[in-house]
């Protein structure tokens, strides 16, 4: 999915350093993405915390199997701990050929080292030959080999993400998020702070002391063009739908201002979401993304879960305005928004998902 946002946001991998340092794990990050307050995060002494469950209930590989018929066709792949460490690190090194590779060349040729071993070798190692022959006997063969056939068995072209977040930070690497080849899923998510936040922080704001899962997996979605304007998150409580923002809020997209547009769409993501998910995602509240497509059919496809809470993009609401809305929904109409003119634009509202 093609929409890219470009506010600054902290290297979650700095964090990281401080955090084994003693630092809390939680504090520091949000400290060194915002001057002040968040304004779309919900204050603690108005909501309760997020729970870890629901964060991991959220997971794409805890609700793909059961959702499947209805979103994109995917491969979820678990990580060995040696990559999570890998995307963790500093730095990136490829070895054994180009980025020119393309999708048809032999993975087990390219060798993925962090910054760490980079270091290693600037201090002056004295291995000589056997350090180089070491290094280049490196990386992850097998991993790269379960990609690479991935990729092909997708048609060529995925769209990556981890456990929760895509790198869409990080698109600017390649135009797009659509990747054809190992090197290129692999570069992508080491540039991202939005993986790096999955790997370091998967559970801040959460009543836990946990600040990651056990495991992680790398997701590969089958590449769609799909238009931005298609794209809209939607706010659940309580099973009630709620409330629906356009997805992409720094754009203004014409025909979601006419009334004989938004309706029906309006009205497809309810039908949507009363046959498909209203009795079988488990969580109390959250919020869902979905694709529209054209007419006449608007044929509706999930995106994705998010959890309820300051880590999730609120879109053109903020949190104590859901919060408000939600105790209210019972004998109100869903809450419909786009941008309509150019002050109605936002960007990024400070959430990883």
């Amino acid at each position: 999915l093609k929409a890219a946002f470009h506010q600054p946001f902290a290297s979650y991998r700095e964090v990281a350093k401080t955090s084994a340092l003693g630092a809390s794990p939680s504090a520091a990050p949000r400290a060194a993405m915002a001057q002040g307050e968040d304004p779309h995060a919900a204050p603690r002494d108005a909501e309760p915390e997020m729970q870890e469950g629901d964060v991991l209930a959220c997971a794409f590989g805890s609700w793909y199997e059961t959702f499947r018929r209805l979103t994109f066709k995917s491969d979820v792949i678990a990580l060995p701990e040696d990559f999570v460490k890998f995307l963790s690190a500093d730095g990136i090194r490829a070895l054994g050929r180009g980025r020119g590779g393309g999708p048809d060349a032999a993975s087990s040729s390219c060798s993925w080292h962090s910054g760490a071993s980079d270091s290693a070798s600037d201090a002056g190692s004295s291995g000589g030959a056997a350090d180089e022959e070491e290094e280049e006997e490196g990386g992850f063969p097998e991993l790269e080999a379960r990609i690479k056939a991935s990729i092909e068995r997708l048609g060529g072209e995925v769209l990556p993400k981890l456990n929760w977040s895509a790198p869409k930070d990080a698109q600017w690497l390649h135009g797009s998020l659509k990747c054809t080849s190992v090197d290129e899923v692999i570069t992508m998510l080491k540039a991202s702070d939005f993986v790096a936040h999955d790997l370091c922080h998967s559970f801040e704001h959460c009543a836990t002391d946990r600040t990651r899962p056990d495991h992680f997996t790398l997701v590969l979605r089958r590449w769609h063009d799909v238009y931005e304007s298609s794209e809209f998150r939607c706010f659940v409580s309580d099973s009630v739908l709620f409330a629906v923002s356009q997805r992409h809020t720094s754009s203004l997209f014409e025909h979601l201002g006419r009334q004989d547009e938004t309706a029906p769409i309006k009205c497809e993501i309810a039908a949507f979401f009363d046959e498909n998910i209203r009795m079988a995602f488990p969580l109390r509240r959250y919020a869902f993304d979905v694709c529209v497509g054209a007419a006449p059919q608007r044929r509706v496809r999930l995106v994705d879960f998010s959890p309820w809470g300051p880590t999730t993009d609120p879109c053109l609401f903020d949190w104590p305005e859901l919060a408000e809305l939600a105790r209210e929904s019972e004998d109100a109409a869903v809450e419909f928004r786009v941008v309509r003119e150019e002050s109605d634009r936002r960007g990024q509202g400070g959430g990883y998902f």
